[in-house]
Order: structure tokens, then C-alpha cells, then sequence
């Protein structure tokens, strides 16, 4: 048996280690591809969260677009963060709607 003692305020403050864990790991996921973005001679890249991963049959934390939003600030603290929503042709019938976060450093 464990003789590790687990306080209220510890156990109450799970949920809120596991989110900004969650969301740690989504932007170092992130820089990769905007690295290369920026390589490549751009000045903004998009970032489409999809929030129905799963992390090893755990259930994730909800991470809302205004959470992504707050920590991109935080780590890009010069650049222009933005949730733009814009309507996209696939072809002549069909449209889709395309949104994420854009980080632009220009």
C-alpha cells in the first residue's frame, strides 16, 4: 500500500494540470509545421484543432478555441493570433467551411 498522502486542493487541481498538459502538447505538435512554414518563406500558418482525439482511451480534457487562443498568445507574443472562418470551394456545388487558428508574423 502507497503512504503517498493526496490533499483536496491536489486532487482538485487534476483537471486543470491535465488541460494545460493537453494543450502543451498540441502547440509543441504545432511548431514543427510552422517551422517549416516560416522555412519556406511564409508569414502565417493555420492550425485546425480537431478536439476528437483521444489519448490513449483517456478521456481528453475539453479545450475550447478561447484556451488555444490564450496559450498561442502566450507563446507567440508578438504575432497576430486569429480565428478566422471562411467558406471554401471544393468544387462547383460543394463548399466547406474551413477555420483554425492563424498565427501571423509579418
Amino acid at each position: 500500500m502507497s503512504s503517498q498522502l493526496f490533499s483536496r486542493s491536489f486532487l482538485k487541481g487534476i483537471p486543470g494540470q491535465r488541460k494545460e498538459q493537453e494543450i502543451n502538447r498540441l502547440i509543441q505538435g504545432f511548431i514543427n509545421d510552422l517551422e517549416n512554414a516560416a522555412a519556406a518563406g511564409k508569414t502565417s500558418f493555420m492550425y485546425c484543432h480537431d478536439n476528437n482525439t483521444s489519448n490513449q482511451g483517456v478521456r481528453p480534457p475539453v479545450i475550447t478555441t478561447n484556451d488555444l487562443i490564450a496559450a498561442f498568445q502566450l507563446k507567440f507574443p508578438d504575432c497576430g493570433i486569429s480565428y478566422p472562418e471562411t467558406w471554401v470551394e471544393a468544387d462547383q456545388s460543394n463548399k466547406f467551411l474551413k477555420k483554425g487558428i492563424v498565427i501571423d508574423w509579418s
